[in-house]
């Protein structure tokens, strides 16, 4: 009876450590997408629809994970800006937070086709990811 008691108390004492070793960023899961990474934040976006089509509305639907030390975000904004040729886009999106670090933004629209970045922006942090919309 004392092994398994020693056993049990072992597997909990190896829970609470890898709980700990975690932070908040590992009781955090990130859906399937696309990654945006900065030190204090990861981030998973798709689209909605996919795939894009020039000037035609869409929504992006992103999570966030704080690392450790991070606060979780009450907001996150999210753009698009084509880099080569400086400029965003003609339309500012209507952002939701969702609740549990999920957030959607909706009335996105790329006006023409290139290489376009999609930013999030959460407190000082910048994370952005590149798309070609043709």
């Amino acid at each position: 009876m004392e092994k398994r008691r020693d056993a049990v108390r072992r597997h909990a004492l190896a829970l609470i450590a890898a709980s700990a070793a975690c932070g908040a960023a590992g009781a955090c899961e990130l859906p399937a997408g696309a990654r945006a990474e900065s030190a204090a934040y990861a981030l998973t976006y798709r689209t909605n629809p996919e795939p894009l089509k020039i000037g035609e509305h869409f929504a992006l639907e992103y999570a966030v994970c704080p690392r450790a030390g991070a606060a979780v975000p009450a907001v996150v904004s999210a753009d698009a800006w084509m880099p080569d040729h400086r400029h965003g886009m003609n339309y500012t999106p209507a952002i939701r937070a969702l609740g549990n670090g999920r957030f959607r933004a909706d009335g996105l629209l790329l006006h023409m086709p290139g290489r376009w970045e999609f930013v999030f922006r959460i407190g000082g942090e910048r994370l952005a990811h590149s798309v070609r919309v043709e």
